[in-house]
């Protein structure tokens, strides 16, 4: 049998499953017990995040004969059984009772007309047919508008799920028959108790600091989280802790910048040392670093100094407990004003990096300049005297 990737191997098959999503499942699982299915939701949120999936349980418990034939397993469990023949099927992938499209490659008016030929059409089992359409922001307006109709008035056994990245996208038109629901960005912590499961589950030894990066990479997405984890399980299947996951060989796999050089520039600031500013600039270009991705993590770096100033407290640092006691402490370094002009100063230079040739200078003048604007150096009145000719000089000592 191939080799399944932990993404499709760990994905959710409950309600209970869905990670940081309660507002949602508690709601669809309320109006399951209640019997006030409605027929059209949409699905909106992050990349990775559990869209899809909690259309999928969705579906799965519409139809799912143990929930409709037992009223004291509704109420009490409200899960779909996976047992009955409905489930079964759903999970070999022959329902012929739930249906699931991609907006972006059929997303003509033509394939529109075939889905709404098909939705007469009632289930071959079950109570429900249940359609969930992905990216369905992708759809022509002309798609929409020849949906539209079919959307106000369903066939009583359809149920339309659509699922969508960018909910901006869809007409108020569509969006007002639905029923919405916006799916969270997961916090690290729940990311990291997730990896930690599939590791155990796998019998993999990993460091808590490996975990909490590679939660820091997805950037809120556990599908994300869960693909990086596959890179690194097979990145260290060879080290010298026997397969285990360690904090350096994420950061070496990842392309990670360490903390430590981020703390380098601020104490550069702060000691005005342009020399280790210098070498900081000189790390990154040497070991390849993207620049434009320097600039975004030292953004992220003030951003933790202007959480601790403003709260005292590092409670919203998402980092382990020596680098967050090292925040605490550097935060009286300089002042949260100081702290928002460097940031205003940095998305400005990686804007015009963009577009910019000669890289290495411009990225080691902005480095410097950080120092410059905590620090501004005071020009005398009589130092531009210094670069005028002699003659010019002298006229101006004689008036």
């Amino acid at each position: 049998m191939s080799y399944q990737v932990i993404a499709r191997k760990y994905r959710p098959t409950k309600f209970t499953d869905i990670t940081a999503q309660e507002h949602v499942t508690r709601t669809i699982q309320n109006s399951l017990r209640m019997g006030r299915v409605g027929h059209g939701y949409i699905f909106s949120g992050l990349r990775g995040v559990g869209k899809t999936t909690a259309a999928r349980v969705f579906a799965k418990a519409l139809n799912c004969q143990k929930m409709m034939e037992d009223p004291e397993y509704l109420q009490q469990v409200t899960e779909p059984c996976g047992e009955c023949e409905s489930c079964r099927d759903f999970d070999a992938g022959t329902s012929l009772n739930i249906a699931e499209f991609d907006a972006a490659s059929n997303n003509s008016v033509d394939d529109i007309r075939t889905l709404r030929d098909n939705v007469r059409y009632g289930p071959q089992k079950g109570r429900y047919r249940v359609y969930i359409i992905d990216e369905v922001h992708m759809l022509s307006i002309a798609a929409f508008n020849a949906f539209l109709k079919t959307l106000e008035e369903p066939p009583p056994h359809a149920i339309f799920i659509f699922a969508t990245t960018e909910l901006h996208k869809i007409p108020a038109t569509i969006s007002s028959r639905c029923q919405r629901f916006n799916f969270k960005r997961i916090p690290l912590e729940d990311i990291e108790k997730q990896l930690q499961g599939i590791c155990d589950a796998e019998h993999i030894t990993v460091e808590g600091d490996a975990l909490q990066l590679i939660g820091r990479k997805a950037q809120g997405s556990m599908r994300d989280a869960q693909s990086i984890l596959d890179q690194v399980i097979a990145f260290s299947a060879e080290n010298d802790h026997e397969g285990g996951i360690t904090y350096k060989g994420v950061a070496e796999l990842l392309n990670y910048i360490d903390d430590d050089q981020m703390f380098a520039v601020t104490d550069a600031v702060t000691e005005r040392n342009a020399v280790k500013m210098l070498d900081v600039a000189q790390f990154v270009i040497r070991n390849g670093y993207d620049e434009q991705d320097f600039l975004e993590k030292l953004v992220e770096h003030l951003r933790n100094f202007l959480v601790v100033q403003n709260l005292s407290s590092t409670r919203l640092v998402e980092r382990p407990d020596a680098v967050r006691e090292r925040y605490q402490r550097d935060a009286a370094n300089f002042s949260p004003f100081a702290a928002m002009q460097m940031v205003d100063f940095l998305l400005l230079t990686q804007k015009e990096l963009k577009f910019q040739f000669e890289y290495q200078f411009r990225f080691e003048l902005a480095l410097l300049k950080l120092i410059d604007i905590v620090h501004p150096q005071i020009v005398k009145a009589t130092e531009p005297q210094l670069l005028m000719p002699p003659e010019k000089k002298k006229l101006l000592t004689s008036l």
